[in-house]
């Protein structure tokens, strides 16, 4: 998935997309990278599959959940952080 395609998809979840959260998630993928060749976080490590398959799928909980009117969410055993971080 491709950033274009992502920021489309993820707009019609109803989820706001900037560029300071645009840039978190680069962040994060770069971290995530770095950290799993330390340890074994995720064998999904290619960035368009990580956009994919786990910063994408994270927030199809928005299908379910209005994340705007909730105060808090609790997200046992994340692992690597999804999808409780993005």
């Amino acid at each position: 998935m491709d950033i274009d395609l992502f920021i489309s998809e993820v707009q019609k979840l109803g989820v706001e997309v900037n560029d300071e959260k645009l840039q978190k998630l680069e962040k994060y993928y770069e971290l995530l990278i770095l950290w799993n060749e330390k340890m074994n976080l995720t064998a999904i490590t290619e960035k368009k599959l990580v956009y994919l398959k786990h910063f994408y799928d994270s927030l199809t909980l928005a299908k379910v959940i209005n994340l705007n009117e909730i105060d808090s969410l609790c997200d046992i055993g994340t692992g690597a952080g999804f999808p409780g971080i993005v």
